[in-house]
């Protein structure tokens, strides 16, 4: 695991596409950045120093400052990358303050989401204008948190499917997805896709959802206090204002009314 710290900002140095038809060897050097390489085709087999590491189609290598980068043989015909080379700030690889613990190598294939963030760093380093320090600064920010956090899924379960069902829950509160309808979109029983969900989450597709919706709502309720109860029932899928009530109660043991005051319990 390699630590980088988050209190300072750091500077994209380069940004850029690999691609080669024919198969090439990894420049045998040592940088003073971090290179982040993110295999999009085929396959490559990348020293550090000492140590060997294998990277196909969809994972990412982080390689760092000081160290020596080579390969011994070709990587795949047809290979493709994207990558990017980031400065190294003064409490990296201490521990110390507040930082992120990233692992050398992820698999990455099931993550839309970091593609994206590659592929808008490419587009905001190469666009040039006077904000593109601040968007690849902000952008480099942002994938590193995911990857982050793409860290921690790993080693808690790897189901890329579960990650982009409950990905689809956060971004649509205002509907309930039923089983059903989650095994006919990806093509799996019932049963199976209930098993795996409650096996990635330790909660049923129901139980999940209508947690997640009185905590937004509970939220929600802190933030505006003005608007109506039944507009935030109807925002989360609740048939009206006298359904989410009692479920929000039976949730949290208090009306809506009491969160709307600003109150708090020991929950």
């Amino acid at each position: 695991m390699i630590f980088l710290q988050t209190e300072q900002r750091r500077r994209v140095c380069e940004c850029n596409v690999n691609y080669s038809p024919e198969g090439i060897f990894h420049p045998d050097r040592v940088m003073e950045v971090y290179d982040l390489l993110y295999l999009t085709q085929g396959s490559w087999v990348i020293w550090e120093e000492e140590q060997s590491y294998p990277i196909r189609k969809g994972q990412i290598l982080l390689l760092e400052p000081g160290r020596r980068h080579f390969s011994k043989e070709k990587c795949t015909p047809g290979m493709r990358n994207m990558y990017l080379h980031f400065e190294r700030l003064d409490r990296d690889g201490t521990g110390e303050g507040e930082g992120l613990w990233l692992p050398k190598v992820f698999d990455c294939e099931g993550s839309r989401e970091i593609s994206r963030l590659f592929e808008q760093m490419l587009e905001a380093f190469w666009s040039g204008g006077r904000q593109q320090s601040l968007r690849t600064t902000a952008l480099l920010e942002l994938l590193l948190w995911e990857l982050s956090a793409e860290g921690e899924r790993e080693k808690k379960n790897t189901d890329p499917l579960m990650r982009e069902i409950l990905q689809r829950f956060y971004s649509s509160p205002e509907r309930f997805f039923s089983p059903e309808e989650l095994a006919k979109d990806y093509g799996f029983s019932v049963r199976t896709i209930s098993s795996r969900f409650r096996r990635y989450t330790g909660k049923s597709i129901h139980q999940y959802q209508m947690q997640m919706k009185l905590d937004m709502a509970r939220s929600l309720l802190r933030q505006d206090q003005g608007r109506g109860l039944r507009d935030i029932a109807q925002s989360f899928g609740f048939y009206d204002e006298f359904q989410f009530s009692r479920l929000f109660k039976r949730q949290f043991g208090a009306p809506p009314s009491y969160f709307r005051a600003g109150k708090t319990l020991d929950l």
